[in-house]
């Protein structure tokens, strides 16, 4: 009896509850693609590529663009938990994966690099996602094909300078000239601002509206910025300038009455957030990972660094956090597959794993040595960089405390 005791209590020290086993099948199908993708495509080059060496690409908007068409090409990742992509794709045999799977393979891109998992997730999250729920017919059949395969790549401009987390303070518009519709503003903070299609919200005289601006327009320009985080990545400001586009360029389904204007811009932050809650949990396995490898093969004062207590305390603490985060994803998936999910259930979500993710990529890197703060020695001097960053945008740690306070008490303190 004590022998079977001993035997079944091993534990696997990187899935220390078996979570993994609780993923449904497609969830573990698709894991097993991001992560062979991940190791093969991204790992070997991004410490390089986060330096500023994008060799073979001669710069960022061509190492997205090719990144984008191997994802589309070799995965099929992107909205592909979208229901009605395959009518769409002209696929009859295509199935939406669950959201736990899509959110499975988030993990598995940031665990390379918070840059990737940015990419899938504005592609399909936020731009896909508003196309699919927001567009007409023709702006379907003409952009999500295109989008899941990588052929074009999307944007989405809903943040302003003046507004950062009050997009309510939105100054960009869109006012009625004969048949066509004319943008002035600006936003910021974009990833891919490059892209060849902008999911552009702005304010009309009836409310907040979304557009479809494509690349070329003229009146539109974009900036990319210089950043010291999500290197690998662009992030771009956008430009309006008497930006002049067609009619059928409006979002039909965004028209809302008053007061709910920003319902439609904000479901499509929810999905964005519900990506990156699964995300920063493989960003925290990957710096957990590498610290517990360097102290069990470390000798400092003639022992294995993993040998020392406050080692192993912090250690632990980085084990339970990532495993309790694991947990609250995987109920997120459950949650969202059965169609029971909140925008505030998100928000908690984000609040716990984005912070905990933060603390464990700090530990990390308290616990490798001097050289994890150069480019070429360690991945997790990366991750802490570019998880302060996800703590910040789609809605800052304190936004999303407000978000759950105002569930919890019923009083808004915005």
């Amino acid at each position: 009896m004590t022998a079977s005791i001993v035997k079944m209590a091993r534990v696997n020290p990187m899935d220390y509850y078996g979570l993994e086993d609780e993923l449904p099948d497609d969830a573990k199908t698709v894991r097993d693609a991001a992560k062979e993708f991940v190791r093969k495509e991204i790992l070997p080059h991004i410490q390089r590529w986060d330096k500023g060496d994008l060799a073979p690409f001669n710069n960022h908007e061509e190492f997205v663009r090719e990144t984008a068409r191997k994802i589309g090409r070799q995965l099929g990742l992107f909205g592909i938990s979208l229901k009605n992509l395959g009518h769409y794709l002209d696929d009859p045999q295509f199935e939406p994966v669950s959201s736990t799977a899509y959110g499975v393979a988030m993990r598995e891109f940031e665990y390379a690099d918070s840059t990737l998992r940015s990419l899938a997730s504005v592609q399909s999250s936020l731009s896909m996602f508003a196309i699919d729920r927001y567009g007409s017919e023709e702006q379907k059949k003409r952009w999500l094909p295109l989008l899941h395969r990588g052929e074009k790549i999307a944007c989405f401009g809903l943040t302003e300078p003046q507004g950062g987390s009050d997009p309510g303070n939105m100054k960009t518009t869109a006012s009625r000239r004969g048949e066509a519709w004319v943008l002035n503003g600006t936003k910021v903070w974009i990833t891919n601002g490059f892209a060849d299609v902008a999911i552009v919200w702005a304010k009309t005289p009836d409310g907040i509206r979304g557009f479809l601006v494509e690349k070329g327009t003229p009146g539109f320009s974009h900036r990319s910025e210089e950043k010291w985080t999500f290197r690998a990545g662009i992030a771009s400001s956008l430009y309006f300038s008497n930006c002049e586009i067609p009619a059928s360029s409006l979002l039909p389904v965004t028209e809302s009455p008053p007061g709910k204007d920003l319902a439609a811009p904000l479901s499509c932050l929810s999905e964005a957030r519900y990506s990156i809650c699964w995300g920063v949990v493989g960003a925290a396995r990957a710096c957990y990972e590498e610290a517990l490898k360097t102290a069990q093969s470390r000798i400092m004062f003639e022992v294995p660094l993993a040998q020392k207590q406050e080692m192993q305390r912090k250690l632990v603490w980085c084990l339970n956090e990532i495993e309790n985060a694991q947990m609250v994803a995987l109920r997120l998936g459950r949650l969202k597959d059965a169609g029971r999910i909140s925008y505030a259930h998100i928000s908690l979500a984000k609040y716990n794993n984005v912070a905990r993710s933060c603390k464990v990529a700090r530990l990390a890197v308290e616990m490798l040595p001097a050289d994890v703060f150069t480019f070429d020695a360690y991945h997790s001097g990366r991750h802490f960089r570019n998880l302060e960053v996800v703590k910040k945008y789609e809605g800052t740690h304190e936004v999303h405390t407000l978000i759950v306070g105002r569930e919890i008490t019923g009083f808004n303190a915005f």
